[in-house]
């Protein structure tokens, strides 16, 4: 006869249970004690598969895992399912990876039960934004090094707290399911002032047989990632201590930290890059500043297209929006161009050069951004266009639609208010028009007429009256990404809808041609 436990599970309840990150020893005695009398458990697909295997073949096993982009079950039905398995007098575990409150959905699944009058107990596991980096050698704190820990859902954009904790030397930063997106999250880390040289390690299946580790920095990681072949499930690890050798004992001793808390870190930041008393002076650095979208994809075109001016850019580039994304225009020019009355000299050089990553004049370039950088050591550039090289990308992106030789074309514009900025889009269509070497209507998403719709209407009817050849409407999208101008642009009922213009080449050879321009280069 097995012992009384000392953490009884009574009929009717329900344990969620902190698995651990994979292996099957690093369950706690007390989840292990629960597991052993459960009549069913409700299993995520991470976490110590192999226990299942020893339960009692009585147990019932339900497997409710997610993977990358399919959830078994969606999370307001695993909820309800713990609520009736336990309303039917079962003991129920919740046998989840990691620990259920870090980034595990367990507070949802404790309030599903409790609003149900289900008792529910949470019993804690090993996290793998720590056992991840430690079984990778890496310690998420280190006295002298790194006193605070930074842990992320990286499947979204980087928050402003996110960013700060990448640049701060003193902290280790632990982006949680977020392999996958490793592109974008270097990508948004580097356009918001991270040091390229700052150490990133990968840890894929931490604590398990075919566990795998690579080394890098921010600025080679995506390299180093794609080829080892590294992928989810994994942990990604930046700060200082993921630095390669960071736990093999130095070839000369160190002097040793004083303290224990932030007085104990040394921050050598002051010391690179520390120019001589000849050097010139930085070049300023280059904003580029665009018009934010909710579509995930717009978000990475926008921001392959900013990497692409970094690597061309006499200076630092980062990036701003104008609208529904952060970080603000005028918050980025505000950290890096100082107002006119702070300034020690009467003519100080400008600091700041924001780039509109926009294609037309209007209340976001005349207003927000004109009104980011008046008063301060800052200037704005031109819009993107109108530009020749602009109808060049449209004309390829037709094409890789399938233009044919008698379709219709319609150009169609974001849209603006702004007089000016229309009439700089009709002679974006005119240009375009020379290009294709055939008539081109114009159109606008928003506010201004006519309508993208009513401008293939507009097309059709002239082809139904003969004035046009061909039979089909084939749209240019004058947008730059995927987004909401890009979807009003795709309802207007074409044969052939372009892609936007994207992180095109000429696109960002425009863009650097602006800043240059602005600095009177």
């Amino acid at each position: 006869m097995s012992p009384r436990p000392t953490t009884p599970l009574a009929p009717g309840s329900v344990a969620l249970v902190g698995g651990g990150p994979g292996a099957a020893d690093l369950i706690t005695v007390r989840g292990l004690e629960l597991l052993r009398q459960a009549d069913v458990v409700v299993a995520d697909r991470l976490g110590p598969r192999a226990l299942l295997d020893e339960l009692d073949p009585a147990v019932e096993v339900i497997d409710v895992g997610k993977r990358p982009g399919a959830h078994a079950l969606p999370q307001d039905e695993i909820g309800a399912l713990l609520v009736r398995l336990a309303q039917a007098g079962r003991r129920v575990v919740r046998l989840k990876g990691g620990d259920p409150f870090v980034l595990g959905r367990g507070g949802e699944e404790v309030l599903a039960c409790r609003a149900a009058g289900v008792p529910v107990q949470v019993v804690p596991g090993v996290t793998s934004a720590i056992a991840g980096p430690a079984a990778g050698d890496v310690p998420v704190t280190h006295r002298g090094t790194a006193v605070a820990l930074h842990i992320v859902n990286a499947h979204g954009d980087l928050g402003e707290a996110d960013l700060a904790a990448l640049r701060d030397p003193g902290t280790t930063t632990v982006l949680m399911m977020g392999v996958e997106w490793l592109p974008r999250l270097v990508a948004q880390s580097l356009l918001n002032g991270v040091d390229p040289a700052t150490p990133v390690a990968v840890v894929q299946s931490a604590t398990l047989p075919e566990q795998r580790s690579v080394r890098g920095t921010l600025a080679d990681i995506e390299a180093v990632v794609a080829a080892e072949g590294i992928a989810h499930p994994a942990v990604i690890v930046v700060g200082r201590t993921a630095a390669d050798g960071f736990l093999q004992p130095p070839s000369e001793p160190e002097a040793p930290a004083h303290g224990s808390g932030r007085e104990a870190v040394v921050d050598g930041a002051a010391d690179r890059g520390a120019a001589g008393g000849g050097a010139a002076p930085p070049a300023p650095v280059l904003i580029g500043c665009s018009h934010g979208t909710r579509s995930r994809e717009g978000r990475d075109v926008i921001r392959a297209l900013q990497r692409m001016l970094a690597e061309r850019a006499p200076g630092a580039v980062r990036e701003a929006f104008v609208d529904v994304q952060s970080p603000d225009v005028a918050a980025v020019v505000a950290a890096h161009a100082p107002l006119n009355a702070q300034r020690t000299r009467d003519e100080e050089p400008v600091q700041a050069v924001v780039v509109p990553l926009l294609l037309s004049l209007g209340y976001h370039v005349k207003d927000d951004i004109g009104g980011a950088v008046a008063g301060r050591a800052a200037t704005a550039a031109a819009p993107l266009g109108p530009d020749p090289r602009l109808a060049e990308v449209m004309a390829q992106r037709l094409e890789e639609a399938g233009l044919g030789a008698d379709d219709a074309v319609v150009m169609a514009g974001s849209g603006t208010r702004d007089a000016e900025g229309v009439a700089q889009v009709e002679e974006m269509g005119r240009l375009l028009a020379e290009r294709l070497g055939r008539e081109v209507s114009v159109g606008f998403a928003y506010a201004a007429t006519p309508t993208v719709r009513d401008a293939v209407a507009a097309v059709r009817e002239r082809q139904a009256r003969g004035e046009l050849s061909g039979s089909r409407v084939a749209v240019a999208s004058y947008v730059l990404a995927p987004g909401h101008f890009h979807d009003l642009v795709a309802a207007a009922g074409a044969d052939v809808l372009a892609a936007p213009l994207g992180a095109h080449e000429l696109v960002a050879e425009i863009a650097l041609e602006r800043y240059m321009a602005a600095l009177g280069s």
